[in-house]
């Protein structure tokens, strides 16, 4: 070997040293990790702030109730003193508060609904992150053991010449010996021709043998499409939490599946009539985090207008989400046989089709 084919070796490894510390994998997840840790802090500083904001509104909005009852009170005596002008301004002044308490209570629903938004959102970051902070050690562990299997292998790597011209005559002897052992096999065959013939009873058995396998595979096939023409869902309750399983033939049925079993989980609505309907569009990069979006609309609505749904459907959206309709009636005229849910997990979670493309559900929810 020659010096300066050596230098161009040395060279290069020392390179691949330098690119991978560059590119070093577990460097990498912690930073992705701190990042995730930011803006968990961002979220919950957001919500926080919201938080602040809703109780200014609850404290603005019992103010301005407390002036208008003030302002009642001194009209009705300035009445009784015979001061019907002042009673006329201080009523003009009231109706002029209430229409502020009116617009100060909407303010206030919203920051309530955007308060429980970022806390959900919350939750679900806060589940994820400490997700990523066992599998971000677990792919440091991994590329420790890489790096030394790579190391282990440039050190094999490196054996002399002779030994791999060895092994290559080696390799040659080894393929002409194959090829005589099946020029043997070949010949033996051809002085012994009625031993690769089959008796007709053998056949027979052979051939039906294969009609059988048809058959069975048809009657497989035909049952599987029979079941993917089907929808349901079944429920595994546990001491402080509920799994929902949902199947059916497509991922909106699925989503409708799994509302209509947290839904039966701990109501009863059949021959309910409803007495409102909403409609919301919710979009989500991963359909896992679409199934959590529609389950925390359930629960939304159930925490804040104390509503629940009779039925529901769910069609996909232009942009990949889904549109969710719901029949909605009170919770008062619902009859309540279990526990009420409280938040959806990000654990197990699971939102995807089968080999046959059936889509099945799975999500645990807090009661």
């Amino acid at each position: 070997m020659g010096i300066a084919h050596r230098i161009a070796e040395l060279y290069a490894a020392k390179m691949n040293a330098v690119l991978d510390r560059a590119c070093d994998p577990r460097e990498l997840a912690d930073y992705s990790y701190v990042e995730l840790q930011d803006l968990l802090t961002e979220v919950h500083r957001g919500a926080v702030q919201v938080a602040v904001g809703r109780e200014r509104a609850e404290r603005r909005v019992s103010e301005l109730q407390h002036a208008a009852d003030r302002l009642n009170e001194q009209a009705e005596q300035a009445v009784q003193a015979g001061r019907e002008d002042l009673a006329r301004q201080a009523l003009a002044r009231r109706a002029a508060i209430l229409a502020e308490v009116s617009a100060m209570r909407e303010q206030h629903a919203a920051l309530l609904a955007e308060e429980r938004k970022l806390q959900a959102a919350e939750r679900r970051l806060r589940a994820k992150v400490e997700e990523f902070g066992v599998r971000k050690e677990t792919i440091k562990a991994a590329y420790t053991a890489a790096q030394a299997r790579a190391s282990i292998t440039e050190a094999l790597a490196g054996i002399s010449g002779e030994v791999a011209d060895a092994d290559r005559a080696a390799g040659r002897a080894e393929e002409q010996a194959a090829g005589l052992e099946a020029r043997a096999a070949v010949l033996g065959g051809l002085l012994t021709p009625d031993a690769a013939v089959l008796s007709d009873e053998r056949l027979t058995e052979q051939l039906d043998e294969i009609s059988r396998r048809a058959e069975v595979e048809d009657e497989l096939a035909r049952i599987r499409e029979r079941l993917a023409s089907r929808a349901g869902h079944r429920t595994v309750p546990h001491t402080a939490d509920l799994r929902i399983q949902a199947w059916a033939p497509t991922r909106e049925e699925c989503l409708a599946e799994a509302v209509r079993g947290l839904v039966d989980s701990f109501a009863v609505v059949a021959g309910r009539v409803p007495t409102g309907r909403a409609r919301r569009h919710l979009t989500a990069r991963l359909d896992e985090d679409l199934l959590v979006a529609v389950i925390d609309e359930v629960i939304y609505r159930l925490d804040t207008d104390g509503q629940i749904p009779v039925s529901m459907a769910v069609r996909r959206a232009p942009d990949g989400g889904v549109i969710v309709l719901f029949a909605l009636v009170p919770v008062a005229e619902a009859e309540i046989t279990g526990a009420v849910p409280k938040a959806a997990s990000l654990h197990r979670l699971r939102c995807a089709p089968d080999a046959a493309g059936r889509w099945s559900c799975a999500v645990t929810v807090d009661v």
